[in-house]
This record gives C-alpha cells, sequence and structure tokens, in this order.
C-alpha cells in the first residue's frame, strides 16, 4: 500500500482593501526590515524566527533592480493607485516532513521558476517552521504583468460599447477598425419630455428633439481584462498549480527513494467512500436507523456477536461434561471443545489488540492537532480584539497626533501579518486532518470523544476476554489431569483424528461471525497462542492431524515414504 504524506496548497490575494500591503507582506514573510513608500511604514521583522530559507526569482523582462526585495515590492505599491487595489498573489504549501532542507529548496526554486516565472511573474518565496514539525513555504506572485521593456501593463482596459445593429465592445486600439467597418460609439441623449438613452451619432441624427447630455461614450462597468491577467486569475491556473506541486513533490519523494505520495485531489474526486466524520459522534443510533453505519454501534455489534458464540461453545462444553460415564471419546471431544474456546479467546483478543492499536494511532494523530488548532484559534482571537481596538484608538486620534498615528499604523500592519500568519497555520493542521472547515473539525473533535469511549471498552473487553481465556485454561488442565495414565495416548489419537473437523467447524463459526472481517492469519496465530498456554506446542497434535489427514487423502504417497524408509533401514542394517 503507498503511503500518503500531508498536502496542502492555498492561494489568496494580499490586497489593500483588506488592510495589508505587499511590502509589509514580504518584510514578514522573509524575516527582513522593509521601508513602505506608500504609507511611510517600516515593517521590522528582524526578530521573527521560523524563517529558514528566501529567494526572489524574476523574470527576464523584470529590471535588475527588483532583485532587491524592497525595491521590488515598491514597485508594486508605486503601480496600483486604488485604495482597495489587489497588489500580490500568496501561495502556502506544506512541505513533506520525509524530505530535507536541501530538497525543499531545490523543488521549490524548480516550481516557482517554471510554474509562475516562465509566465512572467515576479516571485519572492520563503520557507518557514515555527515549531520544528510545520514545514511549509509562502510564494509571493506580481498580479499584473510585464512588457517587453519592463515596465507594469494596465491589468484593464477600457472597452467602449458599439452599434451596428448589434451592441460590441471594442478598446481604443480596436476601435480605429471596427469604425472603418461602420461601429458608432454610443452616447446619451435626452429628450423634451426628460426622457434619455443610448444612441449613436447616426441614430441620434434621426431624431431632432434628442440632444447629447454627455461627452462620455458608454463603456462596459469594469472593462475589460488584459488577457494575461485573466489567464493568472483563472480557476484553470489554480487547478494546474495544485496538480504540478503535487507532481513535484512525488517526483522528489520519488528521487529519495521515499515509498510516500500526495494527491492534489479531493477524496470526493478520488471516488473514495471513507464515512464522512459527521456521520459520527452523538447520533449514532439514528444514523443506524438511517441505514448507515455508526462506528460505536458498530463495536457493540461486534462484542454482542463475539459473546454469542462463546456462548454456543460453553453450551456445547457443559453437555460433554454432563456425561455420567468415563469415556476416553467424551474426554477427548471435551479437550478439543475447551481448545476451542481458548482459540475463539486468544482470536479476539487479537482483534481487540489490532482495533485498541487502530484506535489508539487515530487518537495519538488527533489529539496534538487539535491541542494546537485551539492554540492557535485563541491566538488568532486576541490579536483580532488587539488589531480591533487598535483601529479604534486610530480613528480616533485624527491627524492632530501624527507620531502617534504613524506608530498605530506600523502595529496594525504587523498584526494583520501576525494574523494572517496564524490562519494560514490553521489552514494546514487542518489540512493535516484531511479537513477544510470549522465544523469538519468540530466532528474531528467529536470523533475523538467516540474513540475514547471506544477504548475504554476495548479495555473492558480485553480484561473479560483475559478472563474467559484463563479460566477455559483452567478448566482444560483439570480435565486434562483427570485422564488415567493407561488413558493418555488413546486421548490424544482420538484428539488427532478430530482435529481437523475441528478446525474446519471453528474456522467456519468464525467466519460466519466476522463475514469479511475474518482473518484467516489470526485464526492462525490464535491457534499458535492456544497451544502455547495449554502447553503443547512441542510434539503438536495440530502437526500429526495434519500429517494423518495428508496420508488419508494421498496414500499412495504415503506408501512410497514406507517403502523408502524400509529400504534405508534395510542399508543399514547391512
Amino acid at each position: 500500500m503507498i503511503k500518503t504524506a500531508i498536502y496542502h496548497f492555498e492561494a489568496k490575494v494580499i490586497s489593500r482593501g483588506a488592510g495589508r500591503s505587499a511590502v509589509a507582506a514580504a518584510a514578514y514573510q522573509s524575516g527582513e526590515q522593509l521601508y513602505n513608500d506608500y504609507d511611510g511604514i517600516t515593517h521590522d521583522y528582524t526578530k521573527k524566527t521560523g524563517v529558514l530559507f528566501s529567494e526572489i526569482l524574476l523574470p527576464d523582462m523584470a529590471p535588475a533592480e527588483w532583485a532587491d526585495r524592497q525595491t521590488l515590492w515598491n514597485a508594486v505599491e508605486q503601480a496600483e493607485k486604488a485604495k482597495d487595489s489587489r497588489l500580490a498573489r500568496q501561495l502556502i504549501v506544506a512541505l513533506p516532513t520525509e524530505l530535507t532542507m536541501q530538497d525543499w529548496q531545490a523543488m521549490l526554486h524548480q516550481f516557482v521558476l517554471e510554474e509562475c516565472v516562465a509566465k512572467g511573474m515576479c516571485a519572492d518565496f520563503a520557507i518557514h517552521d515555527t515549531d520544528g514539525h510545520n514545514p511549509h513555504a509562502h510564494i509571493m506572485l506580481t498580479v499584473r504583468p510585464l512588457d517587453a521593456n519592463g515596465k507594469w501593463q494596465a491589468e484593464t482596459q477600457k472597452e467602449y460599447l458599439c452599434r451596428r445593429g448589434e451592441e460590441k465592445g471594442f478598446t481604443a486600439a480596436e476601435f480605429r477598425q471596427a469604425q472603418s467597418e461602420g461601429w458608432e460609439k454610443l452616447y446619451k441623449y435626452r429628450n423634451e419630455s426628460g426622457v434619455t438613452g443610448w444612441f449613436t451619432p447616426s441614430e441620434a441624427a434621426l431624431h431632432p428633439t434628442w440632444e447629447r447630455t454627455s461627452k462620455q461614450p458608454k463603456a462596459t462597468k469594469f472593462g475589460r481584462q488584459n488577457p494575461i491577467c485573466e489567464a493568472w486569475n483563472s480557476e484553470v491556473q489554480l487547478l494546474e498549480w495544485r496538480e504540478r506541486w503535487a507532481e513535484y513533490i512525488n517526483r522528489a519523494l520519488e528521487q529519495q527513494q521515499r515509498s510516500e505520495r500526495v494527491t492534489h485531489l479531493s477524496h470526493a474526486a478520488l471516488g473514495l467512500s471513507e464515512q464522512p466524520t459527521v456521520h459520527e459522534g452523538y447520533h449514532a443510533r439514528n444514523l443506524e436507523k438511517q441505514g448507515m453505519i455508526a462506528d460505536r454501534c458498530e463495536l457493540n455489534r461486534q462484542i454482542r456477536a463475539d459473546n454469542k458464540l462463546l456462548r454456543e461453545l460453553k453450551s456445547t462444553l457443559q453437555k460433554l461434561t454432563k456425561a455420567a460415564e468415563y469415556s476416553i471419546s467424551r474426554i477427548a471431544q471435551a479437550l478439543e471443545t475447551l481448545r476451542d474456546k481458548i482459540i475463539v479467546a486468544e482470536y479476539q483478543l487479537i482483534r481487540n489488540h489490532r482495533r485498541t492499536r487502530d484506535y489508539q494511532e487515530t487518537r495519538d494523530k488527533i489529539t496534538p492537532v487539535l491541542r494546537d488548532i485551539h492554540a492557535v484559534e485563541q491566538q488568532i482571537k486576541d490579536k483580532s480584539a488587539e488589531r480591533k481596538n487598535m483601529l479604534a484608538e486610530k480613528k480616533a486620534c485624527g491627524i492632530l497626533h501624527p507620531i502617534r498615528l504613524h506608530q498605530l499604523s506600523g502595529q496594525i500592519a504587523a498584526l494583520t501579518e501576525e494574523i494572517e500568519e496564524l490562519r494560514d497555520k490553521k489552514s494546514m493542521l487542518l489540512a493535516s486532518l484531511n479537513c477544510h472547515s470549522d465544523s469538519e473539525a468540530h466532528n474531528i473533535k467529536k470523533r475523538l470523544e467516540i474513540v475514547e469511549q471506544n477504548l475504554t471498552k476495548l479495555t473492558e473487553q480485553h480484561e473479560k476476554l483475559t478472563a474467559m481465556r484463563d479460566e477455559s485454561v483452567a478448566e482444560f488442565e483439570a480435565a486434562h489431569a483427570e485422564i488415567c495414565p493407561e488413558d493418555i495416548d488413546s486421548v490424544k489419537n482420538i484428539r488427532i483424528d478430530i482435529r481437523r473437523e475441528h478446525t474446519r467447524t471453528l474456522s467456519a463459526k468464525l467466519r460466519e461471525t466476522f463475514g469479511s472481517d475474518y482473518d484467516y492469519r489470526a485464526m492462525m496465530s490464535a491457534e499458535r497462542k492456544a497451544d502455547t498456554v495449554i502447553g503443547e506446542t512441542t510434539d503438536s497434535i495440530s502437526d500429526k492431524a495434519m500429517r494423518r489427514e495428508y496420508e488419508r487423502r494421498y496414500p499412495q504417497r504415503k506408501s512410497n515414504r514406507q517403502k523408502q524408509k524400509h529400504n534405508h533401514d534395510f542399508d543399514m542394517s547391512r
């Protein structure tokens, strides 16, 4: 089975509308001190821990001086004039703990170069690991393309609506050709009654009472997006990045001869039929009524099936021991039935151990992550409240206290970046549990409660099964002690004769009880454990029973072996 490493890929936009700046984000990401020309704030994160590596990669047309982080992101800030401008795109990706720092650097460098810079984006990325077991990378990308001379291109162009029987949009450059083909721009007109409408000059000339009220022609609301920007902002690009990042990770894991693999696909896309955690928890019985399988009910159902099988064996044993007269055959049957009972107990103990181990692994995986998520949520809550208070103080401060105003602006920017980092950390922690929302995390918490309850129940079951096995062993030893010395070999021979039938019958009952969960290897292991506790591991009756069954099925091979033995003995006597 292929092991899976953690996969996390998140994309977000850094915008002024969200109270962020590209310079502040770059400073926080790289752990450096950068000055923002746009608002005059110095962002100093030189004391930030956990930044392991940072690098800037530029396309060929970008100015060489942009290799300096402060120069690059100030150029971005300068190009955007609106108070709600989109400044940069940020990708946050988890790095597999199975790889080394050198592997991470090489993998990131190649991914950013081939999948981002080759498309014309300027890229600034850094590797973080604040707690020693959560390595990830932040990749900041420019959202405005460059022309061949290294100048920023417009993200959108004004698009004029024109009419020639139908309406169609043209940019200023396209309109020159369109005008020669009879297309005209639309302008706003009003008639004597005050009614307004949009007409071309030719259409308005047919209605002398309509007067033009505006010099500006009609245009689409948002203009036409630069095709390069449109491609960068598309869902297709995001999906391509997600898929390609998974390929880079798997290639790196393969090169290091690691068996783990990742996939960018969701469970639904993979066609997995895992039971969602929402179907587990306190409403288990209601789910069962609806035809769904609840983990808690499934465990109880299995315990009841186990107990039923043990009751059947106990009933058979009681019938045998109630016989009034001493019978070698009945003693042999009783011993084999007691052995069957011990095997069932051992088989259930093996299953109990496996389920306990699985639940413990689940608990050990979930508990620390949930604890970390809770701690991060509390930090986000505290820092958000602090930021809210500072924003209120800044609003009340006004322009009469410029020094305090400047100080507050810097503190608010720092808190904003810290909150974003904490949100990224929370997203990656959720991803490690295959969660993507708070509601899914809440279901994981419910699942953990069920796991703890099941572990308690399994512990109780283990104690009962152990006591039941020990009781059966004591009964076996007591029954064996009652055999007359002269009958020991006879009892043993009978047990050899009936062993195979007992084994087949017991296997059939176990298969009927556990269905598709029946494990043949566990059955064999349970037999070995049973023989060990009753002291029959040497000169095993099971081995002799198998040999006798083999000879019964293949008598010719037995005859050949006897001839070979006879010839060998004859040769030795000569």
